[in-house]
């Protein structure tokens, strides 16, 4: 009897941490942020750009002097964040943008990679 009370206990303990839910981060797009965005000057050309925002996410063949660089962040609890930035080109140069950058604020990266606390050799805080 008592080896039946231990394997329903064991049973119903590994059902109930098996049921947990555990949710990811979910980052996707480019994470453009205002300081990449005041780098930018009219004039520059495509590669210059790129070479500063990284590759747009979208390059609609239809209209090759648009790029759309999107970027959104679901976490637990909390509403989906969105930001579009486009970036438009007149003669393969930068004419204007239009759209949002993310605020830059580090919770991105936070929310993908927490801080690591150092300590030891490798230079890091000491407690």
């Amino acid at each position: 009897m008592r080896k039946i009370i231990i394997l329903t206990l064991s049973v119903s303990v590994l059902l109930a941490i098996g049921c947990s839910i555990h949710r990811v981060d979910i980052q996707q797009g480019n994470l453009i942020t205002p300081e990449m965005v005041a780098k930018l000057e009219p004039g520059m050309d495509q590669r210059q750009v790129q070479a500063i925002l990284g590759t747009p996410l979208l390059r609609d063949p239809f209209h090759q002097d648009r790029w759309d660089y999107y970027y959104s962040l679901k976490r637990k609890d909390v509403p989906l964040e969105r930001y579009a930035l486009q970036l438009y080109f007149e003669n393969g140069r930068l004419a204007r943008i239009e759209g949002e950058p993310h605020p830059g604020d580090g919770s991105a990266a936070r929310a993908v990679a927490p801080p690591l606390e150092r300590s030891g050799r490798d230079g890091g805080s000491h407690p």
